[in-house]
């Protein structure tokens, strides 16, 4: 079925300081020389405690997840305007003053929101970020990375790895992408999510790469659409294609210059387009499912088209950083998904057919990586899209 959704926008073109809480969009290698200095500072840390300590941090990790659910679903973000009294604010919560006083303590150690020297609590940046009508979407990632499908997959990681299963198959007895397909209010959570990571790499993604030449822009499994819609307004000139299943994007908003298309991108992608978008998309997938789906766009690619993949690189060596954690999350939500080193995207794109042209550090902290098909006689001298 395929829909082409008329209409004026339903959201206002958001600048870089809703989305990522700063003016501009840091250059990529601001983003990346911040992540290793994180990355460091953190290992200090680590290396600076005990065994023991380390052992039960480690354990009481736990609590950072448990505490920020209950922040939000307390409602302390919404309700919090200004520096307030904890009694004040257990009132206006209806909760226990000395129980919010334990967990606006823990959550300003966290830095979710701030403690005056009087003891009073402010909202921060961050408590800001996390309030459920902020335009950059972020407390759906509390929503759905806190929720209790979520929490019992963490838990059977062991056993699914025993039983050759994700830990989310072990606890709720279906895939993932399955079990959200049957629980639609949860699979809403779970786009609302991926939507404030698309409208981060929207900003990310509309300077990092050219888009002069560009004219159709297919993002496969774009959700809702929220990534093109950035998309469209950073190039006025651009016309999108959002394709996804079809309950997905039933949930689309109407928006000039796009095309909704449902189906599913393993059996057929939208023809006529010269970028096709893979945003966090191929890190969901086993490498033989990644290979399928970029021969599927292969099937329709222009001899001068290009597909850009977006996902976390996986470095050499581990350090504390979202692409390891999101490593792990995959092993728990899916069977084989993965994030994968700049060779292994090379080479699952040389199987599909696909050369990799290039790969671009983005702002947001992944990697764009640029393909072109393999069989483009390097003679012509063809250059890669813009």
């Amino acid at each position: 079925m395929r829909l082409r959704l008329p209409g004026r926008n339903r959201r206002a073109r958001l600048r870089p300081k809703d989305i990522v809480g700063v003016p501009l969009m840091p250059p990529a290698r601001v983003t990346a020389s911040t992540t290793r200095l994180r990355s460091a500072l953190l290992a200090l840390h680590r290396r600076a405690a005990p065994a023991p300590l380390q052992i039960i941090e480690s354990v009481l990790g736990i609590l950072d997840n448990t505490a920020l659910v209950a922040f939000c679903e307390l409602g302390v973000p919404d309700r919090l305007e200004h520096a307030t009294d904890i009694e004040e604010l257990a009132a206006i919560l209806r909760v226990q003053p000395d129980a919010l006083a334990r967990l606006v303590r823990f959550s300003a150690a966290r830095g979710w929101v701030k403690l005056t020297r009087k003891g009073r609590v402010k909202p921060n940046r961050t408590t800001r970020f996390l309030r459920a009508d902020h335009p950059g979407g972020w407390r759906a990632w509390v929503e759905f990375a806190g929720s209790a499908e979520v929490g019992a997959a963490a838990r059977s990681l062991a056993a699914g790895m025993k039983a050759g299963q994700s830990g989310f198959a072990r606890a709720h007895g279906a895939p993932f992408f399955e079990w959200m397909a049957d629980h639609p209010d949860r699979h809403a959570v779970f786009d609302a999510s991926m939507d404030a990571g698309a409208r981060m790499h929207a900003l990310a993604l509309s300077t990092a790469v050219p888009w002069t030449n560009a004219r159709q822009v297919c993002d496969v499994g774009g959700g809702s659409g929220a990534l093109l819609a950035g998309l469209l307004a950073a190039h006025s000139h651009l016309h999108g294609v959002l394709l996804d299943l079809p309950d997905v994007v039933a949930r689309a908003p109407r928006r000039d210059r796009l095309e909704i298309v449902a189906g599913d991108a393993f059996v057929e992608v939208p023809p006529g387009c010269d970028t096709y978008l893979l945003v966090n998309v191929l890190h969901d997938w086993g490498d033989d499912d990644c290979v399928r789906l970029l021969g599927r766009i292969v099937d329709r690619l222009g001899p001068r088209g290009r597909v850009i993949v977006v996902d976390g690189e996986r470095s050499a060596r581990p350090h504390d950083s979202v692409t390891t954690r999101t490593d792990l999350l995959m092993l728990v939500l899916t069977a084989t998904g993965r994030e994968r080193t700049t060779a292994e995207f090379a080479a699952l794109g040389g199987l599909a057919g696909l050369r990799l042209d290039r790969a671009l550090d983005l702002a947001s902290g992944d990697r764009a990586y640029v393909f072109v098909r393999s069989d483009r006689a390097a003679a012509t001298g063809a250059p890669t899209p813009a």
